[in-house]
């Protein structure tokens, strides 16, 4: 435990004590002024359940009188195979969720001083060769209070930046955002009333609760009929049966908070298209979508795409918040970007570049042999 005037920091290393923290951590998300449904405990626990074997926990908690003023979920883990093997610190969930960063309340200076302050107290003991912060949005305030509190100790410690490719777009509904002119952009009018001069009956409809694994079912099918025969050109949570089995657990976990929009387009009972987002705060995440190929002409992805952010602009939602890739079909309703960085942080000097570079060899070597 470590105090820094009335600031207490406490390290979380059992999955007990995770659990305990789930009132505490879900007050802290609510009050985060910028909402990151990716740092939810239950993100961050279901990951944990399914791929943390092998790891070891190290939940970085500070809190004041008030409560929990910041969380940074991370795990100590050794990638690599081998003597190659490399200890380090990185963020739970590291490959799923397109965000990291850390849960930050209030005192933002003094929270991250405190992290920072451990952080390089685990580098220079040698408890960790190196830490990694992964896809952290240059807009995060994390982000550059991180760079000013490792610039002050510049004697002690070395980051390294890598920016990752492909813009993080965003649609701010508060600027100047006009849902008449997007509509008629993307002729959802005219695309609306051609899929129901084809069909009988054209149901959109959202799923939650006792109904979201209907729509889970809709959303799942319709995606490896989009996929069909290039199955091996899949990433993300969909491109094998353990990242699968997590996200479906995470969804469920997320829409018992309430926090789960899954909307989906049929056609005469007939599964069109599936769109799956998360809400937190007033900030909506657009996850994952699928449409049968069949129904390409109507651009049913279009016409969820634009329910969806209908039906935010009804509920208060201020940002539609597109994740990682620019491509075309979001820069199309964006009207913001920015980019994303990991940042590794060792201790300066000849140790740390060693460190660096074995971190580099070891994972290489494990994308190489598929660990």
């Amino acid at each position: 435990m470590t105090d820094l005037g009335d600031l207490e920091m406490t390290v979380v290393t059992d999955a007990a004590a995770l659990d305990g923290l789930r009132d505490e951590w879900e007050a802290a998300v609510t009050a985060d002024p910028t909402p990151n449904v990716y740092l939810t405990w239950e993100w961050v626990t279901t990951w944990w359940s399914h791929f943390g074997a092998g790891n070891e926990l190290h939940v970085v908690v500070v809190r004041d009188g008030d409560g929990i003023v910041a969380i940074a979920p991370l795990q100590r883990s050794r990638p690599g195979v081998g003597p190659l093997a490399t200890p380090i610190l990185q963020r739970i969930s590291p490959d799923a969720g397109d965000y990291g960063g850390i849960v930050l309340v209030r005192r933002e200076d003094e929270a991250v001083e405190v992290l920072v302050d451990h952080l390089e107290g685990q580098l220079c003991d040698g408890a960790a060769s190196a830490v990694v912060l992964s896809r952290l949005l240059t807009d995060d305030p994390f982000l550059a209070r991180l760079r000013e509190a490792l610039l002050r100790r510049t004697g002690t410690l070395a980051a390294q930046e890598a920016e990752l490719e492909g813009a993080c777009l965003l649609t701010d509904l508060r600027s100047g955002f006009n849902m008449t002119k997007q509509a008629k952009k993307h002729k959802i009018r005219q695309r609306n009333r051609r899929l129901a001069e084809a069909h009988d009956e054209v149901v959109f409809a959202y799923h939650t609760g006792d109904d979201l694994d209907v729509g889970l079912d809709r959303l799942l099918k319709l995606h490896a009929a989009r996929w069909e025969g290039r199955e091996s050109e899949m990433h993300g949570l969909l491109a094998d049966a353990d990242r699968e089995a997590f996200m479906l657990d995470a969804i469920r976990a997320l829409d018992r908070k309430g926090r789960v929009r899954l909307l989906t387009l049929t056609a005469d009972g007939r599964p069109v298209a599936a769109e799956l987002d998360f809400e937190l705060g007033s900030r909506l995440f657009m996850f994952k979508g699928a449409f049968d190929p069949e129904f390409s002409a109507f651009s049913p992805g279009q016409l969820l795409h634009h329910r969806v952010i209908e039906d935010g602009l009804a509920s208060d939602v201020d940002v539609v918040d597109w994740g990682r890739g620019d491509q075309l079909y979001k820069r199309r309703w964006a009207n913001g970007e920015r980019q994303q960085v990991t940042v590794t942080v060792t201790r300066a000097g000849l140790g740390g570049k060693v460190a660096a570079q074995r971190l580099r060899v070891a994972r290489g070597l494990a994308r190489r042999i598929g660990r």
